[in-house]
């Protein structure tokens, strides 16, 4: 696997004030000897797009497994995320994100294609484009796939078309009293960001199944504190991002972004743990009411956070099959 960490710039693609750049990882197989299938990967609250390339340990890269199928697979930080530009946090909405998301899908696809994206390697044509977005980078896939018809094909993992929550022990769902998109979250910020939060056990419950390597769960746990100012993303959780658009706090509200589920008329595979935020995996094709083809796939002994299941290859070979099986479209600027 070759891989690339880039700037994106997306300036002038939202209504954001200023220069703006996202981060992201470029990897491609060592070997590309005609058109590639192209996998974008969006992450959740609290991670990063090293979230798809675990090398803690071997075996727990997404990007190289998808990369030794012969895909091409760009990992992306939303803005606020990871290494991406950081423009003022109250002004992030789930449409300046995708816009911004969109707009780096694009300068990624295009540069490929004719050569200039990466210094030293030659143009590489693609078939279809699929986005994946894994939790809140799911919310967000949501709205640029209604409002900018990016990909070929949209995968949702751990993320409800309908209501995202979190399950329970007992088999009822916890839900919390998070404010709704579009409030205003700056005159609340200190009375619900890092406030209004599931406690240490729902998070051990709904991210992680109690079989997974130590290692990597311990550390993820111990460091899963949005908006406090936790370090994360450095050598013990290279995966995780310190930083989480406020916004995040209203995506576990119900029907967050119903209007933009309905409208999305590509496939969609919905993909999730047995334990996960989706309430019933089986009602979500309800949500993707505009598109002929839909995928659910729930994966056994797998939490939340997918990428650190011992069963992980299950997801990402659902991923393989539905991504192959996605005609192509020219993503659209």
């Amino acid at each position: 696997m070759r891989s690339y960490d880039l700037k994106i710039d997306v300036t002038g693609a939202t209504d954001l004030p200023g220069e703006l750049c996202t981060a992201v990882t470029v990897h491609l197989p060592d070997r590309a000897d005609g058109p590639l299938p192209v996998l974008f990967g969006f992450p959740g609250g609290g991670f990063g797009r090293r979230y798809f390339d675990i090398q803690t340990l071997p075996g727990y890269s997404q990007a190289e497994y998808h990369t030794n199928h012969g895909f091409a697979f760009v990992a992306c930080d939303h803005l606020y995320v990871g290494d991406s530009d950081q423009p003022d946090m109250f002004g992030l909405t789930y449409e300046n994100l995708a816009a911004a998301n969109h707009a780096t899908v694009v300068a990624v696809l295009d540069g490929l294609s004719i050569g200039t994206l990466i210094a030293g390697v030659p143009p590489i044509e693609h078939v279809a484009a699929v986005g994946m977005g894994q939790s809140m980078g799911g919310c967000l896939l949501t709205v640029q796939q209604a409002n900018h018809r990016t990909f070929d094909g949209v995968a949702f993992l751990g993320w409800s078309g309908t209501f995202t929550n979190f399950p329970a022990p007992d088999g009822s769902r916890h839900t919390y009293p998070m404010p709704s998109r579009g409030t205003d979250l700056r005159p609340i910020a200190d009375q619900v960001l890092g406030r209004v939060n599931p406690d240490d056990s729902h998070y051990r419950f709904c991210f992680h199944w109690p079989d997974e390597e130590p290692e990597l769960m311990e550390a993820d746990l111990a460091t899963f504190r949005p908006y406090t100012g936790m370090v994360r993303g450095d050598e013990s959780t290279p995966w995780g991002s310190a930083t989480v658009p406020a916004c995040a706090i209203t995506m576990m509200t119900d029907g967050a972004v119903s209007a933009e589920a309905a409208a999305i008329d590509v496939p969609v595979l919905v993909a999730g743990g047995e334990r996960d935020t989706l309430p019933d995996p089986w009602a979500e094709p309800t949500a993707y009411r505009g598109t002929w083809d839909i995928t659910v796939k729930v994966v056994p002994r797998m939490a939340h956070m997918h990428n650190f299941a011992r069963t992980r290859t299950e997801i990402w070979d659902a991923i393989e099959g539905f991504a192959r099986r996605c005609p192509q479209k020219k993503a659209q600027a």
